[in-house]
């Protein structure tokens, strides 16, 4: 069958000066599931919206005349997908429609303008679809199914730890970027790679336990740096982003860098790690093998609120030495924090201010704390009657969901406040020209995060202090 996979990205994101499109990176989803269809034997095409208008993309899939057209969505653009499902439906009334992705979870209905729901994994579940569509199988075999023409099925999906996807997909790279520090130079080239599917964390905000309960290995140690030099060697990518959850598993990481080490791979990588889980000998060795930077969520400033999100630590001192190790290593460190917890006054944005200062990333990304459909904290927050809006286009962790007694625009200034303060504060400062000074040949690339948080933040630039004379960041 001929199928085109799209992932849309919203309007009212992509309007919004601080979301974070400081960072674009490729689809993975509908590049995994599309690489599963194609080894099947159908024909596949992927479309990714960037600055594409819904009218751009409904004349395309016209044009192109799929049998079956599969949306990956999150919830902050579940409702573009309604509307480029529905606007296609209208010129293509028989194509075959799924909907997949993260927002399924918390879905109760299904709009008319797609024939499948799934929930779950997606690869085996579409190939189902498919032979569905052709009459090669019974409906009830839907590994995931949630809705089909509007029918609730709720049919369950069992993870069989055996099943490994088919390598995904690929998109041009053109496009993919990311201002974060060691990748943000005019020779990056990025990709992204998966390791383990799922977390074995259980955060009260987070969908992934939803989707995909526990943590499954896709590929080995060995595969996965095959699959690295595949991307090197072809497609000339000189960046990585490990897309798990989180990177934790000392085991795998050990077996994963001594793999890169040995394979002299030479390609520069980033993960998202979990406080506590990395010792010092571990990430000294994901240095020597290329890592250039781990994402921390930290989340919070204090013990109580650490509890309301269920994480894992509660050790606020271990925060600071986890993020100093990795950076007494050579790795940047951008902490994940939120800001908007039901128990934030305005006081509670000062305290912020001064734990992030103590703990002193590179890097900080600040979102509010957002109550997605099918997640613990939604429920309850829904329960309570503390839900802001419905307004699904502003689950983008960009907008106050939770009514924690601050009025809406006073709490985006707060954010922005906290954002500013950090990025100019003497303190930071200090620390990101002694890093600099540390580390001189990766000066260019936090020169250029300097400049790009300058103007995204509409300060002056931080980083005036150590560039060198006549250098231009772009």
């Amino acid at each position: 069958m001929k199928v085109i996979l799209i992932e849309t990205t919203s309007e009212v994101y992509r309007q919004n000066p601080f979301s974070h499109l400081d960072r674009l990176l490729e689809p993975l989803a509908i590049e995994y599931i599309g690489g599963h269809l194609l080894k099947v034997g159908h024909a596949v095409e992927l479309i990714h919206q960037l600055s594409q208008s819904k009218e751009d993309i409904v004349a395309e899939v016209v044009r192109k005349g799929p049998d079956v057209i599969g949306f990956s969505c999150m919830t902050y653009n579940y409702k573009d997908t309604v509307e480029l499902a529905e606007a296609i439906k209208t010129e293509l009334p028989d194509v075959k429609t799924i909907l997949g992705g993260y927002h399924v979870i918390g879905m109760d209905t299904s709009p008319e303008c797609f024939d499948f729901v799934i929930r779950g994994e997606g690869e085996q579940a579409s190939e189902a679809v498919l032979d569905v569509v052709a009459g090669k199988l019974d409906i009830q075999n839907i590994p995931g199914l949630a809705f089909a023409n509007g029918v609730r099925w709720d049919i369950p999906q069992s993870r069989d730890q055996a099943f490994r996807p088919y390598p995904p997909m690929r998109l041009p790279r053109k496009g993919f970027l990311s201002m974060s520090m060691g990748e943000n130079l005019p020779d990056t080239r990025l990709a992204c790679v998966v390791a383990c599917r799922g977390c074995p964390f259980r955060c009260d905000f987070c969908c992934t336990p939803q989707i995909f309960p526990g943590q499954r290995e896709l590929n080995t140690p060995v595969q996965l740096v095959s699959e690295i030099l595949k991307l090197r060697d072809e497609m000339g990518v000189n960046t990585i982003n490990i897309r798990d959850e989180t990177f934790s598993n000392k085991t795998y990481i050990r077996a994963f860098c001594e793999e890169m080490i040995k394979s002299k791979v030479n390609v520069s990588w980033r993960a998202f790690a979990n406080i506590g889980t990395l010792d010092r000998d571990s990430l000294q060795l994901m240095a020597n093998a290329g890592c250039h930077m781990l994402f921390f969520g930290i989340e919070a400033s204090d013990i109580a609120t650490l509890q309301l999100r269920r994480k894992n630590f509660r050790d606020i001192n271990r925060i600071m030495n986890d993020v100093r190790s990795a950076q007494e290593v050579g790795i940047f460190t951008r902490a994940g924090f939120i800001v908007g917890h039901e128990n934030d006054t305005r006081e509670s944005f000062r305290r912020h201010e001064e734990f992030l200062l103590q703990v002193m990333p590179d890097e900080i990304c600040l979102s509010f704390l957002t109550p997605f459909p099918g997640t613990p904290l939604y429920q309850r927050i829904k329960k309570e009657g503390r839900l802001l809006t419905e307004d699904f286009s502003k689950y983008d962790c960009e907008h106050p969901i939770i009514n924690i007694g601050i009025p809406e625009a006073e709490l985006i200034e707060l954010r922005n406040q906290l954002y500013s303060g950090f990025y100019t504060s003497n303190e930071w400062t200090s620390h990101i020209t002694k890093r600099a000074k540390e580390r001189a040949h990766e000066t260019e690339s936090i020169e250029r995060f300097c400049a790009f948080m300058a103007r995204k933040l509409k300060v002056s630039d931080p980083c005036d202090k150590i560039k060198a004379p006549g250098r231009v960041n772009q």
